[in-house]
C-alpha cells in the first residue's frame, strides 16, 4: 500500500499537469485562430459601411446577390468634383505621360479587406478613377455583416462572377472589359476568382500571400509544438467554417489562370511575416501568363540607380533561374506605374491574338509550402 499511494499521487499530478497544459495550449490556439477567422481592420471601426461623401469621387450604391444567397452591398466609383491628393498625384503624371488605351476598360473591381471592404478600397479607387477608370467596390461580409467568419477568398471569390453578372446587366454590353485589382486579402481573392472566371480579363495582385498555412506559420514563434498547434487551428477553423489552412493557396490558383490573362504581381510590403517578396516570386513563377510582371520596392540593398533586381526563389536549386523584378521607389510611384501597366500591357493585350496552347507545367517545388 505504501508503494501504490505515491504512484497514485504522481499519476494524479501528471494528469493535472496535462490538463492544465492542454487548456493553455487550446487558449493559445484560440488566440492564434481568432484573427484568421475574423481579420478585423480596426482603422474603420465605428464608421458606416458606405461613406456619404468622398473627396474626388461620386459613389453610386447598388446591391447584388452573393454566393450564399444573401444581399451584397457595392458601389460604383467615378471621378467627380475637386480632386483628392491621390488623384492629383495621378493626374499630374498623366499630363506629361499620356495614356490613351484606358477607355477600353469598363470596370476595375477593387478588393482590399474582408472587413470594411468598401472603405478600405477607396484609396486605390481614388487613384484609378483619376485616370478615368470606373471602379467597383463591395463588402465581402455582406449586408449586416451576416458572414461571421472569413474564408480568405476560398468562398468569397464566388461572389465575383455574380458581381460581374450584375455589372454586365447594368452596362448593357454583352462582354464588358473587367480587370480585378486586389491588395492583401483582396489579392488572394482575385487570384482565386480569376482561376475560374474567364470574364476577368486581367489581374493586379498586391501583397498576396502564396499560402494561408505558410503565412500563419511565419507569424508563429518557433516551437516543437508548431505542427500540433497548426493541426489544432485547422480543427478549430474547420469546425467553424468548414475549411483548413492549406485549402487557401492563391499560388495554386495562379497556376490555373488562362495563359492569355495579363497579371501584375506587386510586393509593397517589406519584411512582413504575413506576405513578403518570396510570396510574390512564388506566385509569379506559377503564372502561365505570357504577359506577367513582377514589381517590388527599391531598398537600401539595391544600387541607388537600380531599376530591376534579380531574385532567386526561396526553394531555389542549382538549376533554378532567377526572376527579374522591376523596382519602385515608393507606393505612389508604384500606383502611377500600375495605371501605365493597365494602359500599356493590359489594354494592348486585348488586341493580341490569344495563344491556344497548353498552360505551362506546374512548378511543384514552389507549391510545397
Amino acid at each position: 500500500m505504501s508503494f501504490f499511494r505515491p504512484m497514485r499521487i504522481l499519476l494524479l499530478t501528471m494528469l493535472t499537469a496535462m490538463v492544465i497544459g492542454g487548456v493553455h495550449l487550446w487558449n493559445y490556439v484560440e488566440d492564434m485562430t481568432e484573427p484568421v477567422l475574423v481579420p478585423i481592420n480596426r482603422s474603420y471601426a465605428g464608421y458606416s459601411t458606405i461613406p456619404q461623401k468622398v473627396l474626388g469621387l461620386k459613389l453610386e450604391q447598388f446591391s447584388f446577390t452573393g454566393w450564399d444567397g444573401g444581399e451584397m452591398l457595392a458601389v460604383i466609383a467615378e471621378k467627380d468634383g475637386e480632386e483628392s491628393s491621390r488623384q492629383l498625384t495621378i493626374t499630374g503624371d498623366l499630363t506629361v505621360n499620356k495614356v490613351e488605351r484606358l477607355g477600353v476598360i469598363d470596370y476595375a473591381l477593387i478588393c482590399v479587406d474582408w472587413d470594411h471592404g468598401i472603405r478600405s478600397a477607396l484609396p486605390l479607387a481614388e487613384s484609378l478613377t483619376a485616370a478615368g477608370i470606373t471602379c467597383v467596390l463591395w463588402e465581402p461580409r455582406g449586408t449586416d455583416n451576416r458572414r461571421p467568419y472569413c474564408t480568405h477568398g476560398l468562398k468569397e471569390s464566388a461572389d465575383v462572377p455574380l458581381l460581374i453578372n450584375e455589372l454586365t446587366r447594368r452596362s448593357g454590353k454583352e462582354s464588358p472589359v473587367i480587370v480585378g485589382v486586389g491588395q492583401g486579402y483582396g489579392a488572394g481573392l482575385m487570384l482565386q476568382a480569376a482561376a475560374g472566371e474567364p470574364r476577368l480579363a486581367g489581374v493586379i495582385s498586391i501583397d498576396a500571400y502564396a499560402s494561408l498555412r505558410e503565412s500563419i506559420t511565419r507569424t508563429m514563434p518557433e516551437s516543437p509544438f508548431t505542427l500540433a498547434t497548426l493541426s489544432l487551428m485547422d480543427l478549430r477553423i474547420n469546425s467553424s467554417v468548414g475549411f483548413e489552412c492549406f485549402d487557401v493557396a492563391p499560388v495554386e490558383s495562379a497556376a490555373k489562370l488562362d495563359r492569355n490573362v495579363p497579371v501584375l504581381i506587386v510586393n509593397l510590403a517589406q519584411d512582413n511575416p504575413i506576405t513578403n517578396i518570396n510570396d510574390a516570386v512564388t506566385i509569379y513563377r506559377q503564372l502561365p501568363s505570357d504577359r506577367r510582371d513582377l514589381w517590388t520596392m527599391h531598398t537600401h540593398k539595391d544600387a541607388p540607380d537600380a531599376t530591376t533586381r534579380s531574385i532567386l526563389p526561396a526553394r531555389a536549386t542549382e538549376r533554378t533561374l532567377p526572376v527579374v523584378a522591376s523596382l519602385h521607389k515608393d507606393e505612389d510611384s508604384a500606383v502611377i506605374a500600375m495605371v501605365h501597366w493597365l494602359n500599356d500591357t493590359f489594354a494592348t493585350s486585348l488586341d493580341t491574338p490569344h495563344v491556344h496552347v497548353p498552360a505551362r507545367p506546374l512548378l511543384t517545388s514552389d507549391c510545397q509550402l
